[in-house]
C-alpha cells in the first residue's frame, strides 16, 4: 500500500493535475505507447495507469475494455513509492496484496503485473506503465528496460504538454485585454518508431517519424535503406548495424540528416537513441529509435554564435572597452583596449584604473559609482571622465555605462559595462556648437535684415499709394471739369480721348485703393479678440445690400460660430469673396450663394491646406456660388496679386482681392483654397483655428 505523508501526497496530486491529463481523449502517442510495451513484453494487456485521489485512470488501456478502477484495487498504487525499480508480480494469486483483489478474483482475472513508475521531473510519481498477463510471467532484462525507456517516453510525453498547456496560459494571460485570441499548441518533437530484424524493416512508426521520412505510410514493412534511400551514404545505418549486432544503445545530439521532403532534399538536426531490443533468449531482434527534431534549436544557437561574433566585431569596431567589476571582492576584469587606455604594463586591476581618473573628475565619478550601488535607482551607471595614460600622459574623455547585478536582499554583487573613447567626438561636437552658434547669429543678422526690407517695402507701398491719390484726383476732377463745360465744343475724336481719360484714372484709382488695402493688411497691427462670424456676414449683406438687389442674388447663410480675430479684416475677407460670388456670373444669370460651416479636426485638412498655425481643430466655412468657375490648374495663380483669369471689360477688378483674402486668413493662423470647374461654379474653404 501506499505509505507516503498527507503532504507528499498532496504535493503528488497537484503534480498530476498540473499535466490536465485526467479523462482526457485517447492519443496516438500513448497507445502506440502501449503498444509496443504489449508488442515487447509479449503480453494482451498494456497500461498507462494514472492514480489520483480515488481512482487509478487508464490514458491507455491496451487489452481491456474500462478506463478506470477505485484506487484500492490498483495494482499501481502500491507503486508510488518505487522511485527506481518496476513493481513485478508473477502470480498475483499467491500474493497475499492481491490474491482478493477483484481484478484478480474476476475478470480480467490478472495473473502477471510489471509496472515502471513514471516519475516526472521533480520526482513525483504520477502512476505506472504497466504490462498484464492472465497467466505467469517473467520478464528479461530487455524487456524490463525497455519498458523503462517507454515510461520515461510517457514521462517525456506528459512533461511536453504540461509545458504546452503552461505556454498556452502564459499566451492567454499575456493576450488577456484582446477581444480575440489564439491558442497556441505546440506539438511535441518526439517521434519513436520499431526497427525489426537485420534488415532494419520498419514495424512500428508514428506519424512524427513518418513525417520526418515525408513519404508517408508506404514505408510500413519496408526495410529503412528501401523505404528511405537518402540514408545511404549517411551515419545511420551503420550505427544502426552496429547496435544490432553488438546490442550496445547508441545516443547522439544535433545530428545533421539529408531527408528527402516534399520532392527536394532538406537537411534537419535530431537528437536521438538507439534501443536494442532482446527476445526471450537475450538476442538482439529490433531497435527501438526515439528522435527528436531539435532544428530550429541547432539554427538558433548557430544564429546566436553568429550573432556573438558580430557582437564582437562590432564591440572591435566601435572601439568599446569591456569591463566587469565583482564588487563583493573589489576586482575587476578589463578588455585589451581599456588596460591599452591606462597604459598598464601588468594586468589592470580595480585600484589602478580609478587612479588613472583625473583628479578634478573623481568625484563625478565616484558619485555616479555610488549611485549603481542602489537598487531602487535601477543600478545603472552612465558617466564621462577624463582618464591620463600612465605611459604617455595622454588624457582620453571616456564615457561609461554599466548595469549593476544584485542579489536577493538587494545588495550589489556585480557591475557590468563598456567604455567609450568620446575624446574626438566631443571635439567635432564642440566645433559643430561654434559652427552653429556663428549660424545662428548670420541667420538672425539675415532675419534682421530681411524684416527691415520687408518694413521698408510695405511703408513704401502705403506712402505710394496715398503720393499717388492726389494727382490723381486732380486728373479725374478737371477730366469731369472738361466733360461738363467743354464737351459740346469738343469734337467725336476728342470726347472718346477724354472718357478714355476718365476709365484709366477711375480704374488707377481702384487699384490704388486696393493696393493700399493690401499694405494695410500687412502693416497694421493687428487686434484679435471674439468676433462672431454670424455678425461679420450681417455687416458684409448690409453694405453690399443695394448690389444685392440689383442682381437678384439669393443667399443662403448657416449659423457661423466666433472665431478669435481682427474684425477689420475678417469683414474684408467675407466682402471680398461675396463680391466675387456676386460679380463672376453669366449676364443673364441670377447669382445663388451658400455660405456654410464645418468643424474639421487638423487630420481632416485637404493636402493642399498648410494653415499657418497648427492646432487640433479648425472651423471651415466654405462660400459656394454658381458663377462662371474656373479651371483647377489656376488654383494657385488668383491669389496672386494682379493676377486675373478673365478679361477686365466682362468682368471688372484688380486682381487684388482675392491675394487680400489670403492675406487675412494667413495673418490668422488658417488656411485658403478653392474647389472649381469652368460654368460649374466655385467653392472656397476658408480654415480658421478653433
Amino acid at each position: 500500500m501506499d505509505t507516503r505523508s498527507s503532504d507528499e501526497e498532496v504535493k503528488r496530486l497537484a503534480a498530476l493535475d498540473s499535466y490536465h491529463i485526467l479523462d482526457s481523449l485517447p492519443e496516438k502517442d500513448y497507445e502506440d505507447i502501449t503498444a509496443l510495451a504489449s508488442q515487447i513484453c509479449g503480453t494482451p494487456v498494456a497500461l498507462i495507469s494514472l492514480v489520483d485521489q480515488s481512482r487509478q485512470w487508464f490514458k491507455s488501456n491496451r487489452g481491456l475494455s474500462f478506463r478506470q478502477t477505485p484506487r484500492e484495487q490498483s495494482f499501481c498504487a502500491h507503486n508510488l513509492q518505487a522511485l527506481n525499480s518496476p513493481l513485478i508480480v508473477e502470480d498475483a494469486r499467491q500474493d497475499t496484496r492481491f490474491q482478493d483483489n477483484p481484478l484478480v478474483t474476476d475478470a480480467p482475472n490478472i495473473v502477471f503485473y510489471a509496472g515502471e513508475p513514471l516519475v516526472d521531473e521533480d520526482g513525483q510519481t504520477l502512476g505506472s506503465l504497466c504490462v498484464i498477463d492472465s497467466q505467469v510471467r517473467q520478464l528479461d532484462e530487455g524487456q524490463l528496460n525497455a519498458l523503462k525507456i517507454l515510461a520515461k517516453q510517457v514521462v517525456i510525453l506528459l512533461s511536453y504538454r504540461r509545458k504546452t498547456f503552461q505556454a498556452i496560459a502564459a499566451q492567454r494571460q499575456l493576450e488577456a485585454s484582446e477581444a480575440h485570441y489564439r491558442l497556441l499548441i505546440e506539438q511535441a518533437p518526439m517521434a519513436m518508431c520499431l526497427f525489426v530484424g537485420r534488415d532494419l524493416r520498419i514495424d512500428i512508426a508514428n506519424d512524427r517519424m513518418v513525417g520526418f521520412w515525408g513519404r508517408g505510410r508506404t514505408v510500413m514493412g519496408k526495410p529503412l535503406a528501401e523505404a528511405v534511400p537518402e540514408l545511404q551514404g549517411q551515419s545511420f545505418l551503420d550505427i544502426l548495424d552496429q547496435v544490432y549486432t553488438t546490442g550496445v544503445p547508441y545516443s547522439a545530439q544535433a545530428t545533421p540528416a539529408d531527408l528527402l521532403v516534399d520532392g527536394q532534399l532538406k537537411r534537419s538536426y535530431f537528437d536521438f537513441t538507439y534501443q536494442p531490443i532482446r527476445d526471450a533468449q537475450g538476442a538482439v531482434y529490433a531497435i527501438l529509435d526515439v528522435a527528436t527534431d531539435v532544428t530550429d534549436e541547432v539554427i538558433l544557437r548557430s544564429q546566436l554564435q553568429e550573432a556573438q561574433r558580430a557582437l564582437e566585431s562590432a564591440v572591435a569596431l566601435a572601439q568599446l572597452g569591456i569591463w566587469k567589476v565583482d564588487v563583493v571582492n573589489q576586482t575587476a576584469e578589463f578588455s585589451q583596449l581599456v588596460q591599452d587606455w591606462v597604459g598598464s604594463t601588468e594586468p589592470l586591476t580595480l585600484a589602478a584604473a580609478v587612479a588613472a581618473i583625473e583628479p578634478a573628475d573623481v568625484p563625478t565619478f565616484q558619485a555616479a559609482f555610488a549611485k549603481a550601488h542602489i537598487a531602487g535607482l535601477g543600478g545603472g551607471l552612465d558617466v564621462q571622465y577624463q582618464l591620463k595614460n600612465q605611459q604617455t600622459g595622454q588624457i582620453y574623455l571616456l564615457h561609461s555605462k554599466g548595469q549593476m547585478q544584485f542579489d536577493a536582499a538587494g545588495k550589489a554583487v556585480s557591475l557590468y559595462g563598456f567604455s567609450q573613447d568620446i575624446t574626438q567626438l566631443h571635439a567635432a561636437q564642440l566645433a559643430l556648437e561654434t559652427k552653429v552658434r556663428e549660424r545662428t547669429e548670420d541667420l538672425q543678422r539675415a532675419n534682421l535684415d530681411l524684416q527691415r526690407s520687408n518694413d521698408n517695402l510695405q511703408q513704401f507701398a502705403y506712402v505710394a499709394s496715398h503720393d499717388l491719390q492726389e494727382p490723381l484726383r486732380k486728373i479725374q476732377a478737371f477730366s469731369d471739369l472738361l466733360t461738363t463745360q467743354y464737351a459740346a465744343q469738343l469734337d467725336q475724336s476728342a470726347n472718346d480721348h477724354l472718357q478714355r481719360i476718365m476709365s484709366a484714372a477711375a480704374r488707377m484709382s481702384a487699384l490704388i485703393r486696393d493696393l493700399l488695402a493690401y499694405s494695410r493688411i500687412a502693416t497694421r497691427q493687428q487686434a484679435f479678440g471674439p468676433v462672431s462670424l454670424n455678425a461679420i456676414v450681417a455687416g458684409v449683406v448690409a453694405t453690399l445690400d443695394w448690389t444685392i438687389q440689383q442682381t437678384g442674388t439669393q443667399l443662403d447663410v448657416a449659423d457661423l460660430p466666433t472665431v478669435n480675430g481682427d474684425e477689420s479684416q475678417l469683414s474684408q475677407l467675407f466682402q471680398n469673396l461675396l463680391t466675387n460670388a456676386i460679380k463672376f456670373v453669366e449676364p443673364a444669370q441670377k447669382p445663388c450663394i451658400q455660405v456654410r460651416y464645418a468643424h474639421r479636426s487638423v487630420n481632416e485638412l485637404p493636402d493642399d491646406v498648410r494653415p499657418t498655425a497648427i492646432v487640433p481643430f479648425y472651423h471651415q466655412i466654405n462660400v459656394t456660388d454658381n458663377g462662371i468657375g474656373f479651371d483647377s490648374k489656376y488654383l494657385d495663380r488668383i491669389f496672386q496679386v494682379f493676377q486675373r483669369l478673365n478679361n477686365r471689360k466682362d468682368y471688372p477688378g484688380t486682381g487684388v482681392g482675392l491675394a487680400i483674402c489670403r492675406r487675412v486668413i494667413e495673418n490668422h493662423g488658417g488656411g485658403l483654397t478653392a474647389d472649381s470647374q469652368p460654368g460649374q461654379g466655385t467653392t472656397f474653404c476658408v480654415y480658421l483655428p478653433a
